[in-house]
């Protein structure tokens, strides 16, 4: 019963439930093990419901983010301060945000899937920003010759998302998520 209550607190919810059919089988009054199965429903849907309100609040800031700074000209910037904040700044605080957005799962399975859950949000945010800046810049041009236009977008929106990603991927896998005392 202890380690399914550990396991439970944990976040392990696969942990919990395979204590949970030992103690079935082992004899244990079906009322406590109906008790604790609702108890892992319970838990494991609330920790589902937090983790989606995370990623939904990392995708928000990440687009707003971006947002924000297609309105703002990176040559007003300059090079250096408008590179930290897209490649750096703002993945960083994206990835933090999506890597807290994982909590079920083992130990050694967290920082992967917190990698890729920041990875992807971040990465993807990026090469949209870069493909309607792209656009936008490309509108504003005179040139009749377009062929290339698709072949250079999809290329520099994946290197950027991909750079972008990366390190937010690596924040993600670093940031853990902060539990209260009970």
């Amino acid at each position: 019963m202890t380690a399914a209550c550990k396991a439970i607190e944990d976040g392990d919810f696969a942990q919990a439930r395979h204590h949970l059919n030992n103690m079935s089988m082992a004899g244990t009054s079906p009322s406590q093990v109906e008790e604790l199965r609702q108890l892992i429903f319970r838990k494991e849907s609330a920790a589902t419901q937090q983790n989606l309100s995370r990623i939904g609040t990392a995708l928000g800031v990440a687009i707003l983010g971006y947002t924000v700074l297609s309105f703002q000209s990176p040559a007003a910037w300059g090079p250096i301060p408008w590179g930290m904040v897209v490649f750096f700044l703002l993945p960083c605080f994206v990835g933090a945000l999506a890597g807290r957005s994982v909590t079920t799962g083992g130990p050694k399975s967290l920082k992967s899937r917190r990698f890729m859950r920041a990875f992807w949000i971040t990465s993807l945010t990026v090469a949209c920003y870069t493909i309607v800046g792209l656009a936008w810049t490309r509108h504003k041009m005179q040139s009749s010759d377009k062929s290339m236009d698709f072949l250079i977008f999809v290329v520099v929106a994946a290197v950027y998302g991909g750079m972008a990603g990366l390190v937010s991927g690596f924040a993600g896998s670093l940031s853990s998520t902060f539990r209260r005392a009970s």
